[in-house]
């Protein structure tokens, strides 16, 4: 089985996808595994699984100062673009709520496939968007050459 120390060398050595399947191993074994979840923590990079990761480490102990500061991080920072909108950022959630004396709740991790899309425009909207802007700037660019082209050969 490998060991937490297995997975911060995976890390050491850049390589992400390594220490993560070794810290989902690990957990799969022992899944209140504190050091494991901030570990996995470290690896991922989305930040739902990160936020996750950092609740179940706070979850077996509450007074872990790294998920603490994790979750911090993961907090959105002020927009200057979205308060011009007059738009509220999403609800942070408060890192005190772990504070109680629950020890024996189960954790959970839950991968980046199951967790669900994001209330965002439709992905095949915005690649068709996409693809007819570039058919249209090429379309354009294609024009503008074949004008200078034929004025430089005529002239």
């Amino acid at each position: 089985m490998p060991t937490l120390d297995d997975g911060r060398r995976a890390i050491e050595q850049g390589n992400l996808q390594q220490a993560r399947l070794i810290f989902e191993a690990i957990l799969q074994e022992t899944p209140r595994s504190e050091e494991a979840w901030l570990g996995l923590a470290d690896v991922l990079t989305d930040s739902e699984d990160k936020r996750i990761c950092y609740e179940n480490a706070l979850k077996i102990n509450k007074n872990s100062q790294v998920a603490k500061e994790g979750l911090r991080n993961l907090e959105p920072r002020a927009n200057p673009l979205i308060e011009a909108l007059g738009q509220a950022p999403p609800a942070a959630r408060d890192v005190d709520e772990f504070d109680d004396d629950d020890d024996d709740r189960e954790v959970a991790y839950v991968p980046e496939s199951a967790v669900e899309a994001s209330d965002g425009p439709p992905t095949v909207a915005l690649v068709a968007i996409g693809l007819l802007l570039s058919v249209v700037l090429f379309a354009i660019g294609s024009g503008a050459v074949f004008f200078l082209i034929t004025s430089l050969n005529s002239g």
